[in-house]
């Protein structure tokens, strides 16, 4: 079961996510649905259509029912499978 504390361990497609803060400003707000995820970027299907978003240099918040989470996409920055098999403090 996800939870806030073990959420990076965990398979983010099909969480909604916004984009908090960036190092390009252009995409700070963007919110959406992960469709897919990479090494380096959460793929969003958003109101306009699919969004690249890098995780290094970006803050997300994701929603869990009625929490919202803020994660560095530098901790995330690492293929799914590898993510999920790391240890994080």
């Amino acid at each position: 079961m996800i939870k806030p504390k073990n959420l990076i361990r965990h398979e983010f497609i099909g969480l909604k996510v916004k984009v908090y803060k960036s190092k390009n400003k252009y995409m700070e707000g963007i919110e959406g649905i992960v469709v897919d995820e990479t090494k380096n970027m959460l793929i969003l299907e958003t109101s306009k259509g699919e969004k690249m978003i890098p995780k290094k240099g970006t803050i997300f918040h994701f929603y869990l029912n009625d929490k919202v989470v803020e994660v560095e996409g530098d901790v995330i920055a690492f293929r799914p499978e590898d993510r999920i098999k790391r240890k994080v403090k």
